[in-house]
C-alpha cells in the first residue's frame, strides 16, 4: 500500500477527496517507534501529529510530588498529540510507546497551512483533533480528581 493510500484509508479522510487524501500525504510519513521510545516530549517542540497504526502508546503527564502519572494508554486509529495546532507549539505531555508502534507522522507546518488553505481538510482533522482533546481534558480530570480524594477515598 503506499502511503498515499494508507493515508486515504484513514477515517479522517472520510468524505474527503482523493487529491485532499493526497495533499494530506503529502505532509506525512511512516514512522516506527520501538518500546520505551518517545514520540513526544513534554515541553518539547510540538511539530509533529501522530496517527496510530499498531501499536500502543501511553500518554503521561509529570506532576510535581507525583512524578510520571499515566493519563492513558492509546491504540491503534487514535491520535497522539494535539499541542502542534496552537502557539507556542509545545508538547504538553510525554508520549512513549509500550509496544512495536507504527505511526503516521504529520509534519505539523505544513498540515497547519493545509488545514488553513483547504477548510474541508482542515474540518475533518480538526474533528480527530477535538476528540483528542476531550479525551485528554477527561483523563486529566480524572487524575485531578484522584489525587484531591481524601485518603479513605482513593482508587
Amino acid at each position: 500500500m503506499t502511503l498515499r493510500e494508507l493515508v486515504a484509508s484513514q477515517r479522517f479522510c472520510q468524505g474527503l477527496s482523493e487529491g485532499q487524501c493526497g495533499e494530506l500525504a503529502a505532509c506525512a510519513s511512516e514512522r516506527q517507534f520501538a518500546p520505551g521510545e518517545f514520540l513526544l516530549r513534554q515541553h518539547a517542540p510540538a511539530d509533529t501529529f501522530y496517527w496510530v497504526l499498531e501499536g500502543q502508546v501511553k500518554i503521561r503527564l509529570a506532576l510535581p510530588g507525583q512524578g510520571l502519572v499515566t493519563l492513558e494508554t492509546l491504540g491503534p486509529d487514535e491520535a497522539v498529540g494535539w499541542s502542534w495546532f496552537a502557539p507556542p507549539y509545545r508538547c504538553q505531555f510525554d508520549a512513549l510507546a509500550t509496544t512495536p508502534t507504527r505511526t503516521l507522522a504529520f509534519a505539523a507546518a505544513p498540515l497547519r497551512a493545509l488545514m488553513e488553505r483547504d477548510p474541508t481538510v482542515g474540518y475533518a482533522v480538526l474533528k480527530v483533533l477535538v476528540s483528542t482533546l476531550s479525551e485528554r481534558v477527561q483523563s486529566c480530570r480524572l487524575q485531578v480528581l484522584d489525587v484531591y480524594a481524601p485518603p479513605g477515598g482513593r482508587r
